[in-house]
């Protein structure tokens, strides 16, 4: 079975936006940029969430190098994409589609075909939803140095306790850090 695993941006603080809804605090360069091709050419398929997807569905279409990598436009381009949403009523961008009602049984059934692990690039209510639902298999927290004090925070809450155990770390010259857990 493919793992699903979750990969997110955050503020030391707990937060993935500021509190006008801007990323813009997320570092990034050229060690980071190699990190996330090698992600993107290590997965079969991307899930998001409403939010998250119809901002990357404006930006990465036209995406071109320089201001993305050759590897990260092609593989935003050419990777399954799935939407959970059920206010969508359709999608152009290339090879999206959009999960609806059982959520659940859909994921599921995703990680059970062949190919690849999956990464959940969601937003806050996606995350929390999939880690309710137990279909999370690893949380990849990207940990930027930097405090925002409000915001969007990553978890909403509702969900039992996890226990998580840390399997790697990797850390970036510019002090930010990728955390990996897998639920114990």
């Amino acid at each position: 079975m493919r793992k699903l695993f979750l990969q997110i941006n955050v503020s030391l603080d707990g937060f993935i936006e500021d509190a006008a809804g801007d990323i813009d605090w997320h570092f990034a360069d050229a060690e980071f940029d190699a990190f996330i091709d090698a992600t993107l050419q290590s997965i079969g398929a991307m899930v998001f969430g409403r939010v998250a997807f119809e901002k990357l569905a404006q930006y990465w279409p036209t995406a071109s190098p320089p201001e993305a990598s050759e590897v990260q436009v092609r593989l935003m381009h050419e990777l399954p994409k799935y939407v959970v949403s059920d206010r969508i009523g359709n999608t152009d961008w290339h090879n999206s589609h959009i999960v609806r009602g059982d959520v659940a049984a859909a994921i599921t059934a995703l990680k059970q075909q062949p190919g690849a692990d999956i990464a959940l690039f969601a937003g806050a209510g996606v995350a929390t939803s999939f880690t309710q639902l137990g279909l999370i298999d690893e949380y990849r927290l990207i940990v930027n140095p930097v405090l925002l004090g409000a915001g969007t925070r990553l978890f909403g809450g509702g969900y039992e306790r996890s226990d998580l155990r840390l399997t790697e770390t990797r850390r970036f010259a510019s002090g930010a850090l990728v955390l990996f857990y897998e639920p114990v």
